[in-house]
């Protein structure tokens, strides 16, 4: 420590220092694992206005002091490895420093990055201005002291532990693997004879050979240690070895700590493991407070078997033949035993203890199932002990050895007295009713009927909600992995949706999923609260939905349609579809062959009824190119043909009138074939003012040939005294030339005018 530490504790793998009682909240932020027997340097710096912690020589965190008060008064009581709650306040068994602690200083400036480097890698011993442990004086209290070398700290040393059991060489590896450590391979002779001499001291395997984790396996005659594929180089050979046979590739400890190679298949012995400091073993299910409370390690050896030793006084060791006792060491009392099937078999991964004493709900002689394993929080753990990644829990194939983690796979979880008619609370305001994520995608547009007002769909709609009643098994990262069976769905509340707006009553459910999804991508566990994830109900919907078309500015239209969506049965007092939590998309081509779709929108339907209804909507935008092309060209063409009667000879009636006859039939055509592809409706569309008009405007053109044809027979049937002859108003070809170049042009002007501003605008 450097420099004004005032007060520093971890609770499981959570450090805290405050500084004059103030939390310095950098540190409260690091996640710093408990590691058992190795050495970790711990150095809080206050320099300037800023507070540093180093963990091992690295700056893991820097912020400024928090805190006014900069001024450290050295008046008071320095405890080292206990904890007091308040002044002169009693110490708690719970809250002790369990370890060594060496090296205590305190300094009356800021240390710089380099030193602290130096000491935590015990290049240097710096020793505080203020206070060392190294210099001053003090008081021990129900304490072992004892002087080791500086170098002695950072030196990395190998534990080792041997399991007696015979077995194969691939069983003596797992068996490892099960307490977390891998099989040992002696690097020195020192090593080696220190392993000979444990079997001696603790008259282990006495009619057994002991394997040794090195093999050839990788390359024939190159002996690699299974830890870290290192090559061993000073193999401690027994008389006539190797005997140079390719199938010997593993290693076998006789008792004279000489080393034979024998096949890896056939041969059985024990095993010697490593530890591995980092990987502690846990004890669950016995409601310890702490997470450091479940923490084991392998630890020396009792009635020639190796021992469970908990950080908190708990041991776990074999009593009598195939039978373990879990014993508190601090009130000496035995809490469980467990009889197992062999002797040659320990309490690793999951079985049912006989309590001696009350533990959590059980009472004595009662069974608790508890589990050992060197499983992780983020691992499941085989019945046998295995660890495997929870995301291989319930995948359809075994990862266990035993196959376990492919039992029971459900996904929910009822309580007792769980009432399935009733929705559940709103998680966010008891006091209003839930409110469900509703996600509306559109698949396909199968159908647009103008005439019947209809269009058909496909469409996913999705609700989502979370029901905190609920518990939850076996939760995967992917959502789909976590689908409900039928049964599991027929015993919790969903809501159930109707559709107020399809034709004729009738919409074709093709397929109905429910998935549970994890929320905030929480850590894989077995089980999770309600709160903790969200049910899906996914719906795939088939039918055909009634749209009020508005036709007048066909074919410059714009329909707005929409899809009601309403909760079936059930009072929007208590479940209610809101905007705020609803969602449309459409990821298909949006351009269909007549419509473009756009502008997707959901909104809320305030009506009388007693269910709650949104209605999702789209826009339909006719494409009116091709209706320009087919519809209103054609008709112009005609009206122009028409018009061109107006230049033939005044004496071909006949032509002029068959012309004009044929084009108005022919637009008489092309009008009841346009309106048969509309709905039929009261008002009168823009299209049928554009065909009335081209037709009086090919009527009146008919009746002026007739005009003509009269005034031209006038001019020359008419006998008049020379005296007496009358000039007529206008003759048949003024006529004529009067209507085609001063009265057709000026109306189809006007008209053409006052329809396409109105259509366009």
């Amino acid at each position: 420590m450097c420099k004004s530490v005032d007060f520093t504790h971890a609770i499981d793998d959570k450090h805290f220092f405050r500084y004059n009682n103030k939390p310095q909240t950098a540190i409260e932020k690091l996640y710093i694992p408990t590691v058992l027997r190795r050495w970790r340097h711990y150095c809080h710096v206050l320099s300037g206005d800023v507070y540093t912690v180093y963990v091992d020589g690295v700056p893991l965190a820097s912020a400024p002091i928090e805190g006014e008060d900069r001024v450290l008064p050295l008046n008071g009581t320095f405890i080292v490895g206990q904890e007091q709650d308040s002044l002169s306040g009693r110490f708690n068994r719970f809250q002790i420093q369990k370890g060594y602690v060496t090296q205590v200083n305190l300094w009356s400036r800021g240390l710089i990055q380099a030193e602290i480097a130096a000491m935590a890698n015990c290049s240097v011993n710096l020793m505080g201005d203020v206070l060392s442990t190294d210099t001053d004086d003090f008081e021990l209290i129900n304490v072992d002291e004892e002087v080791i070398s500086l170098k002695e700290i950072c030196l990395k040393k190998e534990h080792f532990n041997i399991f007696p059991e015979a077995r194969t060489f691939d069983e003596s590896r797992r068996m490892c693997h099960l307490v977390g450590s891998e099989m040992y391979g002696p690097m020195t002779q020192k090593k080696n004879l220190e392993v000979n001499n444990t079997l001696w001291d603790e008259e282990m395997c006495e009619k057994e050979l002991l394997w040794i984790g090195v093999t050839d396996l990788q390359e024939e005659g190159v002996w690699r240690r299974l830890r870290d594929n290192k090559v061993v180089t000073d193999i401690f050979w027994g008389p006539g070895q190797p005997d140079e046979t390719r199938i010997e590739n593993c290693l076998i400890m006789g008792w004279t700590s000489s080393w034979n190679d024998y096949p890896c298949k056939k041969q059985v012995a024990c095993v010697v493991c490593e530890e591995v400091i980092d990987v502690p073993l846990y004890l669950r299910g016995a409601c310890r407070e702490l997470f450091t409370e479940t923490m084991f390690e392998v630890l020396g050896y009792f009635s020639r078997k190796p021992f469970f030793h908990g950080f908190y006084g708990y041991m776990i060791l074999k009593s009598e033949e195939k039978q373990w006792s879990l014993i508190d060491t601090v009130f000496n009392i035995t809490i469980a035993t467990l009889a197992l099937a062999s002797d040659a078999h320990y309490p690793l991964g999951r079985h049912f203890w006989l309590l001696l004493t009350p533990v959590c709900d059980k009472g004595k002689g009662s069974k608790l199932e508890l589990s050992l394993s060197t499983c992780t929080s983020e691992q499941y753990m085989c019945n046998d002990g295995q660890c495997i990644d929870i995301v291989d829990r319930c995948d359809a194939k075994d990862d266990c050895k035993d196959g376990t983690d492919e039992d029971n796979c459900s996904v929910l979880q009822l309580p007792h007295g769980y009432r399935k008619f009733k929705p559940p609370k709103n998680v966010d305001d008891p006091n209003e009713p839930l409110q469900p994520f509703l996600s509306f995608v559109f698949l396909r547009f199968l159908k647009i009927e103008d005439v019947q007002q209809t269009i058909t769909l496909e469409f996913i709609i999705s609700l989502e909600w979370i029901d905190t009643r609920l518990k939850f098994l076996n939760l995967r990262e992917d959502m789909h992995a976590n689908k409900l069976s039928g049964s599991e769905v027929d015993t919790i509340w969903h809501p159930k949706l109707e559709f107020p707006n399809v034709k004729d009553g009738v919409i074709k459910s093709i397929k109905q999923n429910f998935f549970v999804d994890k929320k905030n991508s929480s850590l894989p566990k077995t089980v999770y609260e309600g709160a903790a994830a969200r049910v899906i109900k996914q719906q795939h919907y088939s039918g055909s939905f009634v749209c009020a078309f508005d036709v007048f500015y066909y074919p410059f239209d714009v329909q707005q349609c929409s899809v009601l969506v309403q909760l079936s049965s059930i009072s929007k007092k208590l479940v209610s579809l809101t905007k705020s939590r609803a969602k449309t998309e459409f990821n298909q081509n949006s351009e269909l062959s007549t419509y473009i779709i756009s502008d997707f929108f959901v909104k809320e339907v305030n009506t009388l009824s007693r269910e709650s209804i949104v209605e999702v909507g789209y826009t339909l935008t006719r494409h009116s190119t091709l209706i320009l092309i087919t519809i209103y060209l054609p008709s112009v063409l005609l009206v122009a043909i028409s018009y061109s009667t107006l230049y033939v000879s005044v004496q071909l009636l006949q032509v002029r009138l068959t012309v004009s006859l044929t084009t108005l039939l022919v637009l008489y055509t092309f009008f009841n074939q346009a309106s048969a592809s509309l709905p039929k409706t009261a008002y009168i569309k823009m299209i049928d003012v554009w065909f009335l008009s081209c037709t009086i405007l090919l009527f009146l053109v008919i009746m002026i040939h007739v005009s003509v044809e009269c005034l031209e027979k006038e001019s020359v049937t008419s006998v008049h005294p020379m005296s007496k002859k009358r000039q007529p108003c206008i003759t048949a070809e003024g006529l004529l030339r009067l209507v085609r170049l001063v009265v057709t042009p000026i109306v189809i002007v006007i008209f053409g005018s006052v329809y396409w501003v109105i259509m366009v605008a």
